[in-house]
């Protein structure tokens, strides 16, 4: 597929391109997007890099990953994106730099992420499902995947890994035909 734009009333949000390396590179330095994101600890240059030309372009043309950068004034706050894009499923991801957070930017830009991936073709994917997945204990992720109106499935134990540490595993799904107000979640309630 190739690469598109989305916009909110706030937000752009624009593909990552080499423009963004050092951006990507500081905000991943962050000690909580370092707990709770599985990227290489330490992030490098050569990492942000590789994420966003190489990486990106691939699995665009590929269509098994879209990745957008969040833009508030033309800034970079954060990435979003759909991975594991196939038979009519992806899941939801997502990172927000440390001085941007607490603004619903985020959630923002993940209600327009899933208006696409619900979308119809060909201005979207017509998915069927968006699922999430946090390590156990990402109390922020959970909030914003609660509010998007995803169900909340269960707790995998020991399902996840992180740099070689096996992690419990929380998991929400959200179908096309939810309505994506906020849920009840056991974890949070």
């Amino acid at each position: 597929m190739k690469k598109l734009s989305l916009h909110t009333t706030r937000l752009e949000l624009v593909p990552p391109c080499s423009d963004d390396v050092e951006a990507i590179r500081s905000a991943c330095q962050d000690p909580e997007i370092q707990h709770w994101v599985p990227i290489p600890v330490p992030y490098r240059y050569e990492d942000a890099l590789e994420y966003a030309t190489v990486h990106t372009e691939q699995t665009w043309e590929a269509g098994t990953e879209f990745t957008w950068t969040i833009r508030s004034s033309s800034q970079l706050a954060g990435v979003v994106g759909l991975y594991r894009v196939a038979n009519s499923s992806a899941d939801l991801g997502f990172w927000m730099d440390p001085a941007f957070r607490g603004r619903g930017f985020l959630t923002e830009a993940c209600r327009e992420v899933l208006d696409f991936a619900f979308g119809p073709a060909p201005q979207g994917l017509g998915l069927a499902r968006v699922g999430w997945n946090a390590y156990a204990g990402n109390i922020g992720s959970a909030r914003i995947a609660q509010k998007l109106g995803f169900h909340f499935e269960g707790t995998a134990r020991l399902g996840a890994a992180l740099r070689g540490e096996l992690r419990d595993d929380w998991a929400a799904g959200l179908l096309s035909t939810d309505d994506r107000n906020a849920q009840k979640w056991p974890i949070l309630d």
